[in-house]
């Protein structure tokens, strides 16, 4: 009996909330998402301008090479695929978000509300349902709030600096551990060549120790201690085997991929002369005050502190907003009520039970636990430039004094095994010669692997470690 009218008050619910139903439903859509509405406020600028202009990692397209892998390409897929760097992305992504969210206290908040009510009372006698609809358009807009809104945002705003910032920091510590593996391939290859180089040497001094005693001029002394020495350089290149495969896994999880990955590298050959260090340290330190990303973050999160100081104190404050709505109510067998209203509401909380002197207590605890630890990174980071240029100093200098090294070792060492093999050395000579020659291939390459790794710190030290670019001259950070 009472469908025709059900249907027909349902159809005026929907002819008075349809619109802002439709534009509800408009600014939440997949296309609103992808348009103008995806970041009204333009949040995510902050993140690009912290990070060196380097490219937001999520979303990319980061296939795995099939060609060889050089440094740069190492770098560029360890940016895009390595988890800790995608991480911090979305880190920053979370925080530009809650930045949106605190500036949206800007803006007016809009309700719609609709509802159709059934009402049957037994006492009445009457046995008949009455029917009350009723609907309704609020605004509400803070307009005063004594700072309050303006120290959320503020807070916000640091925040997403200091999230920026550590997305920057984690990605050059991505190119640093990248350029660490890299190099440490590199220098696990050349370390099994140069096993297998010590371990064909000991097998022709083993060759010549049994023809020397198959005729006689040797002992069996000689045989023993070549077979010794034999079978140490063959335990050497077995460990030099799994150091490789090692070295292998290492850099490939470093670069998002399975610890099975094929690589192939493409290396770079170390400058046959390495130049000094030209730049002054304390010109470097101050670079560093400035560009590292680490240090830019406390910082940030320092003056998101502040903020908070004054957003405890606003909360004890009182605030003005004003309201408007507009309003419709239809009763079965009333009057209907069809109204507009407007009002300005003031808050003051009076008091709440000292919760406002302990929040302000607290917010002040932080901020001078934020400053120490922002004071604490300022001395951090003038530590790692005053240890990264010492270190790159010290490497240049190892690199010049491994290469002579090597070269005179060599040398005694084919001296050595042509007296032997003339009779007028001793296998001990020999042993010896090769052991050292050994030692020396093995110091060489540690020499170039710590140059490279080296000039990798010192630019991570000094900031500038967004990319491979710094590592691409041959020569040393200036």
């Amino acid at each position: 009996m009472h469908a025709l009218p059900f249907f027909r008050h349902c159809a005026w619910r929907a002819r008075v909330l349809l619109p802002f139903a439709v534009a509800a439903g408009l600014l939440h859509s997949p296309v609103a998402a992808a348009g103008p509405f995806a970041d009204p406020f333009g949040t995510r600028t902050a993140i690009a301008a912290r990070t060196a202009g380097m490219d937001d990692p999520l979303g990319r397209d980061c296939a795995l090479p099939s060609g060889p892998l050089t440094l740069e390409v190492a770098v560029d897929l360890a940016l895009c695929r390595n988890p800790a760097t995608r991480a911090s992305w979305a880190g920053a992504r979370q925080q530009a978000a809650a930045l949106g969210i605190a500036q949206s206290a800007w803006l007016p908040s809009i309700t719609a509300s609709g509802s159709e009510n059934w009402s049957d009372n037994p006492l009445s006698g009457g046995g008949s349902m009455r029917r009350t609809t009723d609907a309704a358009l609020s605004l509400s807009w803070t307009l005063f709030d004594f700072g309050a809104r303006e120290s959320r945002i503020a807070s916000a705003h640091h925040l997403l600096e200091a999230a920026a910032s550590s997305a920057g920091s984690a990605a050059q510590q991505t190119v640093l551990a990248t350029v660490q593996g890299f190099y440490g391939v590199v220098a696990a290859q050349a370390g099994l060549v140069a096993a297998q180089s010590t371990q064909t040497a000991a097998q022709h001094s083993l060759e010549v120790a049994r023809g020397r005693r198959e005729v006689g001029v040797a002992t069996r002394a000689d045989v023993l201690q070549a077979e010794t020495a034999y079978g140490q350089a063959l335990l050497a290149r077995v460990q030099s085997d799994g150091a490789l495969a090692s070295a292998r896994g290492t850099l490939a999880v470093t670069l998002g991929a399975p610890a099975d990955l094929p690589l192939r590298l493409e290396a770079a050959p170390v400058p046959a002369e390495v130049p000094t260090l030209t730049g002054k340290i304390a010109e470097l330190m101050n670079e560093a005050a400035r560009q590292r990303p680490d240090l830019a973050a406390a910082l940030a999160q320092r003056d998101a502190a502040a903020s908070d100081v004054g957003s405890a104190r606003a909360a004890g404050r009182p605030s003005i907003s004003v309201g408007a709505s507009r309003n419709y109510v239809q009763t079965a067998g009333l009057a209907s009520d069809n109204y507009n209203a407007v009002g300005i509401n003031l808050t003051w909380p009076l008091f709440n039970g000292f919760n406002t002197t302990y929040r302000v207590r607290q917010a002040e605890a932080a901020l001078a636990a934020r400053e120490a630890n922002a004071e604490q990174i300022r001395l951090a980071v003038s530590l790692d430039v005053w240890n990264g240029y010492a270190g790159l100093d010290s490497a240049g200098q190892q690199l010049q004094a491994t290469a002579s090294l090597l070269a005179s070792a060599l040398e005694n060492e084919q001296v050595a095994l042509g007296r032997y093999q003339a009779g007028v050395g001793t296998i001990v000579d020999v042993l010896t010669a090769q052991s050292a020659l050994a030692a020396a291939r093995q110091q060489r390459i540690a020499a170039e692997r710590g140059w490279q790794v080296a000039r990798a710190q010192l630019a991570l030290a000094l900031g500038r470690l967004t990319s491979a670019e710094p590592l691409a001259a041959a020569g040393a950070l200036p």
